[in-house]
């Protein structure tokens, strides 16, 4: 079940990741990423809200509040980071250094907060660094806005700070359900949109981007919603390592659609991905 909730997560993710580039490549303003985040976050908000019906929480105390609330408060600082290296950056690099990052946190945090890994799971760390590294290991170019050392600046600034959201997510109860998803994308949405209000940056969205901005803000709070009940119920540090490998999809749909390359390296890390998964799914 845990598993099944973090491979959903990290398979919306990497989409809604790729998405995220591809809508500030269909817009071209260099100054349009406040505006297409704060869009896909609304959206984002409107799918939770339709969700909380159906899953209500069977308790929400104050501690899971404050916790969801640092998480919003985390996932609204990364997302604009995530879509300007989506959108300016070589894709091929920026999205397995996020995930690289964004599993170190909770690895290194879970253990010291509770966390008892079976030694499979343990195992499954053990290779699913080398494979995000693997993955991460591309020679493209980069011919967008960002040279390779600010693009990975920039996907390394926006991991650490998704995984201290998965390390704040794992410690709400399971029994608020998705109800700290809720709280966090509200939180994340309204920080967006002071930033919008106080920095007059917002401009007028492109019909063409703004489609697809929308089916960015969809997967993303289903990503969101998944990764919460995810943490929830198993170790933050497996569930971390699962949902790192967003950048498997992220990396097949670059090289499938935008035709950046993919190097012999990153397919050994993604078949040294898919072993930890394994071996997560047997410890």
């Amino acid at each position: 079940m845990v598993l099944s909730l973090a491979i959903a997560s990290a398979l919306s993710l990497g989409i809604a990741d790729y998405l995220a580039g591809l809508t500030l490549r269909r817009d071209g303003r260099n100054d349009s990423v406040l505006t297409y985040t704060l869009i896909s976050s609304l959206v984002g908000v409107l799918v939770v809200a339709a969700a909380l019906p159906l899953a209500w929480p069977e308790e929400f105390t104050r501690s899971d509040f404050w916790w969801a609330l640092a998480a919003g408060v985390v996932v609204g600082l990364a997302m604009p980071l995530l879509m300007i290296g989506m959108g300016r950056g070589p894709i091929a690099v920026i999205a397995p250094v996020l995930g690289l990052v964004s599993m170190a946190v909770p690895a290194v945090l879970g253990p010291l907060l509770g966390d008892n890994l079976t030694q499979l799971e343990i195992a499954g760390l053990l290779v699913a660094f080398p494979a995000a590294a693997l993955v991460a290991a591309s020679s493209h170019r980069s011919t967008g806005a960002f040279a390779i050392p600010q693009a990975v600046g920039i996907a390394a600034l926006a991991g650490l700070l998704l995984g201290f959201a998965g390390v704040f997510f794992g410690q709400t109860s399971p029994d608020s359900g998705i109800a700290p998803g809720v709280v966090s994308q509200v939180t994340a949405t309204l920080l967006l949109l002071t930033a919008a209000v106080l920095s007059g940056r917002l401009l007028r969205p492109k019909r063409t981007a703004l489609t697809i901005d929308v089916g960015v803000g969809v997967l993303t709070a289903l990503a969101v919603l998944l990764s919460v009940l995810a943490y929830q119920l198993g170790p933050v540090a497996v569930v971390a390592a699962v949902i790192a490998l967003a950048p498997g999809p992220t990396v097949v749909l670059a090289w499938l659609l935008a035709k950046e390359k993919i190097a012999r390296a990153q397919l050994v890390g993604f078949a040294l991905g898919a072993g930890a998964v394994v071996l997560f799914a047997l410890g």
